[in-house]
């Protein structure tokens, strides 16, 4: 008796084989990022914000487009400021998640099971997770919060010494204190 589940088993091996491309791409060419920026709508005047990204020139945005069907999430923009004839090289493409479900459901919980092979990636990620979790519980919305989460950041890659940030310096201000206790 032969069993129907050939091509089922066929395409849960493809998706393996889809998964370390994935992480292997991301490894290279990823980041998980959590920029915290000036926010007049913000409780404390400082945004925090999330957002998973691979970067591409025009050569290779077929890679992103794959990464969008594999995610089934995220955006793909183009960056074309670049002076070009200058610099001599492609325009910059991006795939972005930024929507916080959409990391929860789908980005973070593909990593979790296929983590980043490099310690600096991995080291991302897991920041990056705890300040997800953090905002979930709203430990942005207080002065204690937002720096614990400033100084998890800090530690993240493409990152300028916290003693440099401008978040720093605010987050240490009098004005950001009191607002905090509002």
């Amino acid at each position: 008796m032969t069993s129907n589940n050939v091509s089922s088993a066929d395409n849960q091996q493809e998706r393996i084989r889809e998964s370390g491309w994935v992480v292997g791409f991301v490894d290279g060419e990823g980041s998980f990022l959590v920029n915290i920026f000036k926010s007049p709508k913000a409780k404390l005047g400082w945004q925090v914000f999330p957002e998973f990204n691979v970067s591409q020139s025009q050569k290779a945005i077929d890679a992103l487009y794959k990464l969008e069907k594999f995610f089934k999430c995220g955006h793909i923009y183009g960056h074309t400021k670049r002076n070009i004839e200058k610099t001599n090289w492609d325009p910059l493409y991006k795939f972005c998640v930024r929507s916080r479900p959409e990391l929860k459901e789908r980005i973070i919980p593909f990593f979790e099971n296929n983590l980043p092979r490099t310690k600096a990636k991995r080291n991302d990620f897991e920041r990056f997770v705890k300040v997800i979790k953090m905002i979930d519980k709203g430990d942005h919305l207080n002065v204690e919060g937002l720096r614990a989460i400033a100084k998890m950041v800090q530690g993240m890659t493409h990152r300028k010494p916290f003693e440099e940030s401008s978040v720093y310096e605010f987050l240490s201000s009098s004005e950001t204190i009191r607002r905090g206790k509002k």
